[in-house]
């Protein structure tokens, strides 16, 4: 080998040898140190921007989500009230028949009296009697249109649902006046809510749920046969902590592929015009909100029963507290 060429190979390995301690100095404890701090601070960076995204997508979420079940609670509230109107108007043209009677003699006695005492300056006893008795009846007529009265404005009045407590006995005769022109001609009504605590519950609102299973009860049985056909109200304790309301009805039941659905909104087998389809569902509705239940058993031709259970007024309240305790 020429001494030129030994020159050469020596400055080759001259030059290898400063590229691998450059190489090296670049992989040395200060590089590694900085490169492995480097890349965590790049990840954890990375991470809270992900962090807030998502949680400003969970923040526009939860808001929509708001914003969505405060418009479900307007309309809740709306379809109660509809619902009641609705039931007001059913009821309608028996109230007026139930207001004429009274009226009508209230009139009649009144024209009576006025006519006796300006044609007799002195009244016998018997006609002092007589006009004592037409006064009587005129007060008792003007007393059943006052109760009358007062009942449609108890139905109507707009409430909360999570007032109380409800007395359910007078809750329930009131339904049933209400709904006494409608079950009149169609059957006997019997009514057994005594001896029952008071439930927790708006009175207005479960007069709403009793008046509309009164009036299902009525629709389903044929006018004509009164006596023969029989709705009937019983009250009594049930599970504990709870009251136990059933509505019993001799009328032409429900078939099987109805059943599933009789608490659906807007379904209904009455004829186009008649039947909303809201009644059962409003109902079951109010119950489940008071922390109840609505269940119904019928069969095609044997009638149907509807059975309410309702939390006695301070028990609900205290399963309330006892659950919030546990969570």
């Amino acid at each position: 080998m020429t001494l030129r060429a030994k020159v050469g190979r020596l400055a080759a390995m001259t030059r290898r040898r400063g590229t691998l301690r450059q190489a090296f100095e670049r992989l040395g404890p200060g590089s590694k140190s900085r490169c492995a701090v480097e890349t965590p601070c790049s990840d954890n960076r990375l991470l809270e921007e992900t962090v807030r995204e998502r949680t400003a997508a969970l923040e526009a979420a939860n808001a929509k989500l708001s914003s969505s079940l405060e418009q479900l609670h307007a309309t809740q509230a709306q379809l109660l009230f509809a619902d009641r109107l609705i039931a007001l108007g059913r009821i309608a043209a028996g109230v007026g028949h139930e207001i004429n009677n009274p009226l009508a003699f209230i009139l009649s006695n009144l024209e009576y009296i006025h006519q006796e005492l300006q044609q007799k300056e002195r009244l016998s006893e018997q006609d002092r009697q007589e006009i004592l008795e037409a006064l009587a009846e005129t007060r008792d007529g003007a007393e059943r249109i006052r109760l009358i009265v007062r009942d449609l404005q108890t139905l109507s009045r707009a409430e909360d649902v999570g007032s109380g407590p409800a007395e359910l006995a007078s809750v329930v005769r009131t339904a049933a006046k209400m709904a006494m022109h409608e079950l009149r001609h169609r059957a006997r009504l019997v009514v057994e809510c005594d001896g029952v605590p008071p439930v927790q519950g708006n009175g207005s609102r479960l007069g709403q749920v009793f008046l509309n299973l009164l009036l299902n009860a009525a629709q389903s049985i044929s006018p004509g046969n009164a006596e023969g056909n029989e709705v009937r109200v019983v009250a009594r304790p049930g599970e504990p902590g709870h009251v136990l309301v059933e509505v019993r009805d001799t009328g032409c039941g429900i078939a099987p592929e109805h059943r599933e659905r009789i608490f659906d909104p807007f379904f209904t087998t009455k004829p186009l015009g008649v039947g909303t389809g809201l009644g059962l569902a409003v109902c079951h509705g109010i119950v489940t909100s008071l922390g109840g239940t609505l269940t119904m058993e019928s069969a095609p031709g044997r009638g149907s029963v509807f059975r309410v259970t309702l939390p006695v007024a301070g028990a609900f309240v205290q399963a309330q507290r006892s659950q919030a305790d546990w969570t």
